[in-house]
C-alpha cells in the first residue's frame, strides 16, 4: 500500500507505475521491451469511481494472466481494475462481491502461486485484517483474518503481504497494539495460523511494516523496517531455519533513514535490496548478494541526480528487461526512475516530463 506502486507483468513484458493523481482518477506508465513510456488514465478507460484515498495497491497475476490495481473508492468499497494481454481495463466492485465490510485502508495486493490465487488485504471499518481471495475460476471470497487467528489488532494500517514459494505459503506481517510484530501465515491447503516475531527474534519496536518480500535465491522470506534510533533492521527467515534478526545499518555503517523505504529481490542480479531515504535526502541503497555481505550504495550520487523532496518512493525488479529500478515522486508531483540494467550504472529518468500527465498528488 502505498500512494503510487511499480511492478512487473511478465505477460506483458512491461514494467510499469501507477498512482491517484489529484483529480482522483488512477493513472498508469508503461512500457514494454523496446518501446517508449506511455500514459494512460485508467480510471476513465475502465469507467471507474472516483478514488477516496490516496493509497492504492498493483501486482502482477500469473495464474490469471493480467495485471491489476486495486483502490478504495466511495462507501469503503474496494474497486479492482485488471487487464488482459491485448485487452481493455475492466472494473469490479470487490465489496459487493464478497459482502465484505467497509474499508478503511488497502494494504496490499499480490499473487500466489501455491494457492493459484491473487488477494487483497485490506483494513476495515473494524480495524480487522480481512483478506479478499480470488481462485482461477472461481469467485471472490472474503475472510476476517483477525478474527480466525485470535491476534492483536494492528497499531498501523501500513503492513506487507506476499508469498513465500519455498513454503507454499503466502504471510501477512504487522505491527500489533500490543507493540509487537506478528506473522499471519498459511501454507496450500492448510489454515491460518500465528506467529509472534518480536517473541521470537527479540527484535526493536517497529511503528509499521513497510517492506516484505521473498527472495527465492537465499531460499528466504524478509520484512525490513526503520526502528526509533533510525536503523534499518531486517527479520529473515531461510527455509528450514528460524526467524533472524539483523541491523542492516550498523552491518552497513549506512546513513540513518527516515521511515520510507523499500525492499524486493532482483534474480538476475542474485541479490536482494532495501533502497530508502536517508535523513540527509538522498536515496540510498543496501544490498546483498546471495553468499556475500551487504553492502551500501548512493543512489543519488551513483545517477548524477540532484537531491530533491521525495513524497514516496517504490522498487521492483523487471525481468523482461533485465533491470532494476527505484521509482519515486517528488513534492512537485513529478514521477522520476533510478534504474540499472545487468550490466551498467544507475540512470536517473523524469518520467513525467516525458509524458504529460495530471501530478502524482491528491
Amino acid at each position: 500500500m502505498r500512494p503510487f506502486i511499480g511492478f512487473e507483468w511478465p505477460e506483458g513484458r512491461s514494467k510499469q507505475v501507477a498512482y491517484i493523481s489529484q483529480d482522483r482518477h488512477i493513472h498508469e506508465f508503461h512500457v514494454g521491451i523496446g518501446g517508449v513510456w506511455q500514459h494512460t488514465d485508467l480510471t476513465t478507460q475502465a469507467s471507474a469511481p472516483l478514488a477516496i484515498s490516496r493509497f492504492l495497491v498493483g501486482y502482477a497475476w500469473p495464474e490469471g494472466g493480467t495485471k491489476q490495481v486495486a483502490y478504495i473508492g466511495s462507501t469503503g468499497h474496494i474497486h479492482e481494475l485488471w487487464v488482459s494481454v491485448g485487452g481493455d481495463w475492466q472494473q469490479t466492485d470487490l465489496t459487493t462481491l464478497t459482502g465484505a465490510p467497509p474499508a478503511l485502508m488497502v494494504t496490499a495486493g499480490y499473487s500466489w502461486t501455491a494457492g493459484h490465487s491473487k488477494q487483497i488485504v485490506f483494513i476495515g471499518d473494524d480495524s480487522h485484517i480481512h483478506e479478499l481471495c480470488a481462485e482461477v475460476g472461481r469467485p471472490w471470497r472474503h475472510v476476517d483474518l483477525t478474527a480466525i487467528t485470535n491476534t492483536p489488532l494492528p497499531s498501523s494500517n501500513f503492513m506487507v503481504a506476499y508469498e513465500w514459494t519455498e513454503r507454499g505459503s503466502k504471510q501477512v506481517i504487522y505491527a500489533g497494539r500490543d507493540g509487537h510484530l506478528h506473522e499471519l501465515y498459511m501454507v496450500a491447503n492448510g489454515i491460518w495460523e500465528h506467529l509472534d516475531l518480536t517473541a521470537a527474534t527479540n527484535a526493536p519496536r517497529a511503528i509499521d511494516v513497510m517492506v516484505g518480500y521473498e527472495w527465492r535465491e537465499g531460499r528466504c522470506q524478509q520484512i525490513a523496517f526503520v526502528s526509533e534510533d533510525h536503523h534499518i533492521h531486517e527479520l529473515c527467515m531461510v527455509a528450514g531455519q528460524s526467524w533472524k534478526h539483523a541491523d542492516l545499518s550498523a552491518i552497513t555503517s549506512a546513513p540513518p533513514a527516515v521511515d520510507m523505504l523499500t525492499g524486493y529481490a532482483w534474480p538476475e542480479g542474485n541479490s536482494k535490496q532495501i533502497a530508502y531515504l536517508g535523513q540527509d535526502g538522498r536515496i540510498h541503497e543496501l544490498f546483498v548478494e546471495a553468499g556475500n555481505s551487504w553492502k551500501h550504495v548512493d543512489l543519488t550520487a551513483l545517477s548524477s541526480t540532484p537531491a530533491t523532496p521525495v513524497t514516496s518512493l517504490y522498487g521492483y525488479a523487471w525481468s523482461a528487461g533485465n533491470s532494476k529500478q527505484v521509482t519515486y515522486v517528488g513534492t512537485d508531483g513529478n514521477v522520476r526512475e533510478l534504474w540499472m540494467p545487468g550490466r551498467g550504472g544507475w540512470t536517473a529518468t523524469d518520467l513525467s516530463r516525458i509524458m504529460p500527465a495530471v501530478p502524482a498528488r491528491f
